[in-house]
């Protein structure tokens, strides 16, 4: 209810400031050298004639971005684009919705409540920062139409929890204003290229994979891994070509439907651990797989590599679901909820809304606030070189870098950092 409450405020306080320029609707503020001497030239002597040197390769340029002097302000603007679905939660300044909200809405309204709870520690800790909220459901207020309305004109920061539609154009605009656009949802580049202003804070699946190889390849040195893979799914056939196995390095099963127990069984060893990747996104293949890998085989042991999707699989949090297969799989963030931060952060959204404890998505929202608003106020609206000091983020040592194509052309700007979460029977533990 107090969530419910909260919506109709902030819907409230959202149209309120239609009384003032269109450009305002939609808005909530949270707060508030000398001459040239020419030389003499002396006659040149001939040299004896000798062979031609060689000729030398050109050297090709790396391309770095030239970016503008940093302002510094008293004052930052950050501009926060989100799908909340106000229109359909909240009619007439009334809730909707007297029970639980739908899921479509809870990410977009889960990211909000982060945002503000660390714009509210900002401003005890003195940041003069200004945010308005958006939300890009309504079709008034997609990301075009506020840059036609040129309401992020004046804006020294964008941050965007939007799905991979919004991602291009929110990039562009913000290489046209040479300011950073942080996409903090979608882990697609949507094509972006040649824009050190656009931060993936997700990394991409590429990246993924590429981490995962490598991380079996250090813990698992004399192993030859079994991977399952399937072509009939664009992302599945795009992961298995991320992990770049070239001959010799991995047995291949090539899984379209799922693997039967005769085609499995010639693969696997009793008396060892079996070591299988399997690079399929659907979180519902991957719980039957592993299902049938605990029912088929109950006396072998297993070290099941998946995808980052597969965090969503509820039955890695049951205790007798397959208890003798270990699973990995990668992940961008890990939040300790049992820090002095991940504490205050539950307190302040269990004041604010009440309920249980609070979702992944409002701890992503209270960092990339919190983060991105430092740098703001340490090195101004030019911060790109500077990610480096990543000290103060509260949870995740993010690691961004250039990211360039394979001719060392300059694409943006994506996080590296990853962990990899191990669960079996219920438990898990994660190497960062």
């Amino acid at each position: 209810m107090k969530r419910l409450l909260n919506l109709c405020l902030l819907f409230t306080l959202l149209l309120s400031a239609t009384s003032y320029q269109a450009d305002a609707q939609f808005f909530k503020k949270l707060f508030g050298g000398g001459k040239k001497t020419q030389k003499k030239t002396e006659p040149v002597k001939k040299k004896p004639a000798t062979s031609p040197k060689p000729k030398q390769k050109p050297v090709v340029k790396k391309l770095e971005p030239d970016y503008p002097p940093s302002q510094i302000k008293t004052k930052y603007r950050i501009d926060v684009l989100a799908h909340l679905y106000l229109d359909e939660l909240v009619k007439d300044g009334k809730p909707v919705f007297k029970g639980k909200l739908p899921d479509k809405a809870t990410g977009g309204l889960d990211f909000y409540e982060g945002i503000k709870l660390a714009a509210d520690t900002l401003n005890k800790r003195g940041y003069n920062i200004e945010v308005y909220i958006h939300d890009v459901v309504n079709a008034n207020h997609t990301p075009a139409s506020l840059i036609t309305r040129k309401i992020l004109d004046s804006t020294d920061l964008i941050i965007g929890a939007v799905n991979t539609s919004y991602v291009k154009v929110l990039a562009d605009y913000a290489a046209k204003r040479n300011i950073n656009f942080v996409s903090a949802l979608s882990p697609s580049d949507a094509g972006v290229k040649n824009n050190p202003y656009f931060i993936l804070l997700q990394p991409t699946l590429q990246t993924h994979c590429e981490w995962l190889m490598a991380a079996i390849a250090k813990k698992h040195k004399n192993k030859t891994p079994l991977v399952l893979y399937r072509t009939t799914v664009p992302v599945d056939s795009n992961a298995f070509s991320y992990m770049k196995l070239t001959d010799g390095m991995a047995n291949k099963l090539l899984c379209n439907a799922m693997p039967t127990k005769e085609k499995l069984k010639p693969y696997l060893d009793s008396t060892r651990t079996n070591l299988l990747v399997v690079p399929v996104m659907d979180g519902a293949f991957a719980e039957s797989l592993l299902g049938q890998l605990h029912q088929w085989f109950p006396n072998y042991n297993f070290d099941v590599y998946g995808m980052p999707t597969w965090k969503g699989v509820a039955a890695l949090k049951k205790a007798d679901a397959f208890p003798n297969v270990a699973v990995y799989f990668t992940a961008p963030f890990y939040f300790d909820m049992s820090t002095g931060i991940g504490q205050a952060v539950a307190n302040g959204y269990k004041k604010d809304v009440g309920g249980s404890k609070p979702s992944d998505m409002v701890y992503r929202g209270y960092e990339t606030m919190y983060w991105y608003t430092y740098l703001l106020h340490k090195y101004g609206t030019i911060f790109n070189e500077k990610f480096s000091d990543n000290a103060a983020a509260p949870f995740t040592r993010f690691e961004v870098v250039l990211k360039k194509d394979k001719d060392e052309k300059l694409l943006y700007q994506e996080n590296k950092h990853i962990v990899l979460y191990r669960y079996q029977s219920s438990s898990y533990m994660v190497e960062q």
